[in-house]
């Protein structure tokens, strides 16, 4: 059995849209008895509006930057958490001093919004655990900045990944790669083949851990990292469902 697990947002889904060309290659895919699925920054709601607003279907959303998994029904089939300690408040300081335009902070579906410009109070109270924290900002210099103050002082309470401008958090020890393999640990008896695929930063550990791609689209850092390149995923799952 093979699975493969692609980054969302320029890579799957790219200016907006899924193609059909590669919806009907996943469908193809999976027809087969190969797992098809999401791997995304994005959180839970976020991720079933990925099934909603594109009409394909497919077998697992990892979410919150491996914080979370979905299977293809949308039930929840794993979680990591870490505790919301007071540590927060010194990331969303160190966050508005790097000029952040948001900052948001959720256990699954429970979330809480922090307006970096000033509009609304800080208030953690409803939250006590968390499965992941994004911040957004206007540079992405001030985006590696941020993670770099996060992982010299923070690294055993929260991880820290980069996409451009935005910076996705889950908890310490957590990333795509570690859902991915949580994920895989459901079909160990049938030895599956991971596959990955993706377009930007906080792509490459997936990419360089298990046999990964890289879209045309790539950042170059992305495509350095990749074992192959494809236009599409189309093109992707040819390659695959072609090896010997």
């Amino acid at each position: 059995m093979k699975i493969i697990a692609s980054d969302y947002d320029g890579t799957i889904c790219y200016q907006g849209k899924v193609s059909d060309e590669d919806k009907e290659a996943i469908r193809r895919f999976r027809k087969a008895g190969n797992k098809f699925g999401i791997v995304t920054g994005r959180d839970v709601e976020l991720a079933q509006w990925i099934k909603q607003e594109n009409g394909f279907e497919f077998d697992f959303v990892i979410c919150c930057t491996g914080g979370t998994i979905k299977d293809g029904e949308g039930k929840i089939i794993y979680t990591k958490k870490g505790k919301v300690e007071p540590f927060f408040n010194e990331l969303i300081e160190k966050a508005i001093e790097l000029g952040s335009n948001f900052f948001t902070i959720g256990d699954t579906l429970l979330k809480c919004y922090v307006d970096t410009k000033g509009q609304i109070p800080l208030q953690l109270d409803p939250i006590k655990e968390f499965t992941h924290a994004n911040v957004g900002f206007e540079k992405d210099e001030n985006a590696e900045k941020f993670i770099k103050y996060v992982r010299e002082n923070y690294s055993d309470k929260i991880s820290a990944y980069q996409n451009g401008w935005h910076v996705d958090m889950p908890p310490a020890k957590t990333s795509k790669v570690t859902g991915i393999y949580e994920y895989a640990k459901l079909f160990k008896d049938q030895n599956p083949r991971v596959y990955t695929v993706g377009d930007n930063l906080n792509d490459i550990p997936m990419i360089k851990e298990f046999c990964g791609f890289a879209v045309s689209n790539a950042k170059e850092d992305v495509k350095k990292v990749a074992k192959h390149q494809c236009n599409r995923i189309a093109d992707m799952i040819d390659y695959i469902m072609n090896e010997e």
